[in-house]
């Protein structure tokens, strides 16, 4: 299989929209401050020809969960919910169900989450990076 950003892009789009707790969900990076809480599909790194000249690539990317503003206490509560590692509000369930984001890749494993602060439209964001990792 040969790994498609674009398909990857979409498919974690879709995967994600699984999650209700999401106001908007992106495929791309937008320039403008998100309606929280949103998820954004960062860019992809590609590894080619991990096996057998060209018969495995890898794929790695962030998905960026923004919960609020960084002076906002509610979004802990949403945050907690997302970061669960089970259940339907699970940022990790949503993106490996299915085990291959839509039919984009072979296999999918999100395998870390990790806080950040995003600032987007000049206002500073509490969020969580998420790191997928794919084969296809």
């Amino acid at each position: 299989m040969t790994i498609s950003i674009s398909a990857l892009r979409a498919g974690a789009q879709t995967q994600l929209d699984a999650i209700t707790l999401f106001r908007t969900i992106y495929d791309y990076v937008p320039d403008t401050a998100p309606a929280t809480p949103a998820a954004i599909v960062g860019n992809v790194s590609l590894d080619w020809d991990e096996a057998n000249s060209r018969g495995l690539d890898r794929a790695t990317f962030s998905v960026y969960v923004v919960v609020s503003r960084m002076s906002e206490r509610s979004g802990q509560d949403t945050l907690d919910a997302l970061l669960a590692g089970s259940g339907s509000s699970s940022v990790k369930t949503a993106l490996e169900a299915g085990g291959n984001l839509n039919g984009s890749c072979s296999t999918v494993r999100v395998t870390t989450a990790s806080p950040i602060s995003i600032t987007m439209g000049g206002a500073d964001f509490f969020a969580y990076e998420y790191e997928v990792e794919t084969y296809g």
